[in-house]
């Protein structure tokens, strides 16, 4: 690239995220299989009473007791098995976490009554938090590659 003209960024996740850089592949150096998610950190947990996975269930809402008006506390989860499955509960003991990404977390959260008070009412969600910022100012990242093997 360099030899093209085209500049050498040192650190192209330094805010300059133009010129020619070399990014790490997702790639195992132990057994070469892709790393990702369930690989990088569910795999090495082991069996664990405290841990059910549910492949291909999906959050419907999170669940709130919402007895103390200043004091929204997350109870449970619902969730459905398959698109227009059932509904269950699961119950929690301490606390829920919420990590479902970019579009999905503002998706939960509004789909639960967290969100932009118009945007929940015009969609017949019941209000259990009025927070405008949730689901706003989402943008994209463009980024164009090129890939070579040496």
């Amino acid at each position: 690239m360099n030899a093209a003209g085209i500049w050498n960024n040192p650190d192209a996740m330094g805010g300059q995220n133009w010129g020619a850089w070399t990014t790490g592949t997702f790639v195992n150096p132990s057994n070469w299989t892709r790393s990702y998610s369930r690989t990088g950190y569910i795999d090495p947990l082991g069996p664990r009473s405290n841990l059910a996975i549910l492949p291909n269930a999906t959050v419907t809402r999170i669940v709130f007791d919402t007895s103390n008006a200043s004091n929204l506390t997350a109870t449970g989860v619902e969730w459905a098995s398959a698109s227009g499955a059932a509904t269950q509960t699961v119950k929690v003991n301490k606390e829920v976490i919420l990590a479902a990404g970019t579009i999905g977390s503002p998706h939960v959260l509004m789909l639960s009554g967290v969100g932009p008070q118009d945007v929940l009412e015009a969609a017949g969600v019941t209000v259990q938090m009025a927070l405008p910022g949730v689901g706003q100012h989402l943008q994209d990242h463009l980024v164009r590659g090129l890939s070579s093997t040496i």
